[in-house]
C-alpha cells in the first residue's frame, strides 16, 4: 500500500515508464556519413589486404608524407566534386554525436555510407578488380561498428544509400551480395530485437527490415532500400530492372496494412526521397515553364503514393540523400524530414541532428541541428545551428504542423519572410544562401511529387 501511495503522490515516473506518459524521449538522426578509407593512398593496399577488425589501427597512424598530393591526384582522377569525409571528421562526428546523445532511445543513418566513386578510387589504388567487392563491404562493415560503438547499448537503424552497393552508385541486383554480407552486423545494431529473423530474411533480399523500436509506444520502424527506386537505378548489370523496386513496394504494402491492422504507427526511413530532383531540375535544367523537363529523384510516384495511403498509422517519413537540411509534406498529410549529412562535399559544414519524439504518439515534436565549425574534423567544436519549434513557431513536427509551415513559405512569393529567411540559411549549413535564386519554384517541391503537379505550382497552370 504504501508503494502504490507513493507512485500516486509522487507523480507515477516511478512506476510507468515514457511510453505510458507520452513524455519525449532522444532520438539521434544521422545521414550521409561518406566515409573515405582511401583518403591516405599509402594505405591502400593494407586496408585491402587487412580482415576489418584492424582497420581502426591502420587508419588511425598518422598519414603518409605523400598523403597530400596523392589524395589529390586521386580527387582529380575521379572527378571529385568537393572531400567526403576521412577517418579524423568521421571520428569526430561520431564523437560529438555521442555527446549530444545521452539518453538516445535509437539512432537513425539514412543512407550512404560510403565514399563517392570509391570504385574509382579503389581501381586508381589497387589495379585488382577482383577485390573490390570485399573492399567495398567491408568498408560500409566499418562504418556501421564505427556508429554502433559510438552509441554502446542503443539501437542503430541503417537504411541503404544509392553510394552503398559494391557494384556501383545506383546499382544493386535483387537479392545483392553486398547486402548478404553487411546483413550481420546491420542487424548486430539492432540489439537483440526479438524480430531479428524475419529482419534478417527481409535485408538479405533487398534491404528492408522492420522492427518494434524502444521507447516508443506501438510504433514500428519500416526501414527500405530505395535505390531500386531511383530514376536512374540500374542492376549490376547495367541493366533496367523493376523486380527490386516491384519487392520493396509490395513489402512497404504488406507491413504498413500489419501495422493498421494492429493498432500500431510507424516510421517509415529510406534514402532518396520521393519528389522533384531540385538540383537537376532548377540548377542544371532549363526552364521548365518552357517546356524543360522536370527532373525526378524516384522512377515513378509509388513511395509517395503508398506513404500518403497510410497516412493515418505513418507518423514520420525520414530521407536524406540531398544533403542539405529539408521538409517535404506528402499529399497534404504526411511529414517528411531530409537529414543533412555528415559529408562535407558540398561545401557545406558537417551536421547532426537530435530529435525529441512524443514516446505515445511517435510524433516528432521538435529537432535540433548541430553543425561543425570546420569540414576536416581537426580542433572541431560543434554548436546548435537551430531548433525546429523555436525557428518556426510550430508546436511539432506533425501533418498539419508542418503543412502550415509549407503554406507560409509557399505564400511567400519572394522568399523574404521570416519562415523563408530562416529556410535559406539553414538549408546548406556554412554555405551562402542560394535558395532566395530559385525560392517560388524550390518552394513548390516541397509538396508536389509529379512532373504535372510541379509544373502546375511552379508555373501556375491548372
Amino acid at each position: 500500500m504504501r508503494m502504490l501511495t507513493v507512485c500516486v503522490w509522487v507523480g507515477l515516473l516511478l512506476c510507468v515508464g515514457a511510453e505510458a506518459l507520452g513524455q519525449d524521449v532522444k532520438v539521434m538522426m544521422l545521414s550521409d556519413l561518406h566515409f573515405d578509407p582511401l583518403h591516405d593512398p599509402a594505405k591502400a593496399e593494407r586496408l585491402a589486404a587487412a580482415p576489418v577488425e584492424q582497420w581502426d589501427e591502420i587508419l588511425k597512424e598518422r598519414d603518409s608524407a605523400g598523403q597530400a598530393e596523392g589524395f589529390a591526384a586521386l580527387q582529380t582522377k575521379c572527378n571529385a566534386r568537393g572531400v567526403d569525409p576521412d577517418y579524423t571528421l568521421m571520428t569526430a562526428s561520431l564523437n560529438a554525436a555521442k555527446t549530444q546523445a545521452a539518453g538516445a532511445v535509437f539512432v537513425t543513418v539514412t543512407g550512404d555510407l560510403l565514399v563517392h566513386a570509391i570504385d574509382c578510387r579503389y581501381d586508381e589504388l589497387l589495379k585488382d578488380k577482383s577485390g573490390y567487392a570485399a573492399f567495398a563491404e567491408k568498408t560500409a562493415v566499418f562504418v556501421m561498428r564505427s556508429v554502433e560503438a559510438a552509441f554502446p547499448g542503443v539501437p542503430v537503424y541503417i537504411a541503404g544509400g544509392n553510394n552503398d552497393s559494391a557494384c556501383g552508385d545506383y546499382r544493386l541486383d535483387s537479392p545483392d551480395k553486398y547486402l548478404e554480407a553487411t546483413s550481420r552486423e546491420e542487424m548486430a545494431g539492432l540489439r537483440n530485437v526479438a524480430e531479428a529473423k524475419r529482419a534478417v530474411a527481409d535485408y538479405d533480399k533487398e534491404g528492408d527490415f522492420s522492427v518494434m523500436v524502444p521507447g516508443l509506444k506501438k510504433t514500428r520502424l519500416l526501414v527500405l532500400d530505395d535505390i531500386y527506386m531511383a530514376a536512374n537505378y540500374a542492376d549490376c548489370g547495367g541493366q533496367e530492372n523493376q523486380a527490386g523496386a516491384d519487392g520493396v513496394l509490395a513489402w512497404l504494402e504488406r507491413e504498413l496494412s500489419a501495422v493498421k491492422a494492429s493498432g500500431e504507427q510507424a516510421w517509415v526511413i529510406g534514402h532518396i526521397p520521393p519528389g522533384v530532383n531540385v538540383y537537376a531540375t532548377l540548377v542544371k535544367g532549363g526552364d521548365v515553364c518552357a517546356g524543360a523537363k522536370v527532373k525526378l529523384l524516384l522512377s515513378s510516384d509509388e513511395l509517395a503514393e503508398t506513404l500518403v495511403k497510410y497516412a493515418d498509422v505513418v507518423r514520420l517519413a525520414l530521407f536524406a540523400h540531398t544533403h542539405f537540411d529539408e521538409v517535404r509534406l506528402l499529399g497534404g498529410k504526411v511529414p517528411m524530414k531530409l537529414v543533412s549529412s555528415v559529408s562535407p562535399v558540398n561545401g557545406n559544414r558537417p551536421t547532426f541532428t537530435v530529435a525529441a519524439v512524443n514516446a505515445k504518439t511517435a510524433t516528432l515534436q521538435d529537432y535540433t541541428v548541430f553543425e561543425a565549425s570546420n569540414m576536416t574534423g581537426v580542433g572541431t567544436t560543434w554548436s546548435k545551428e537551430y531548433g525546429f519549434r523555436e525557428t518556426y513557431g510550430k508546436k511539432d513536427f506533425s501533418g498539419a504542423s508542418v503543412a502550415q509551415l509549407v503554406g507560409q513559405l509557399q505564400g511567400d512569393p519572394v522568399g523574404l519572410r521570416s519562415a523563408s529567411r530562416s529556410y535559406e540559411t539553414y538549408f546548406a549549413p556554412g554555405v551562402l544562401p542560394v535558395l532566395g535564386l530559385v525560392w517560388p519554384k524550390y518552394a513548390c517541391a516541397l509538396t508536389n511529387t509529379t512532373e504535372e503537379t510541379y509544373k502546375s505550382c511552379a508555373c501556375g497552370t491548372k
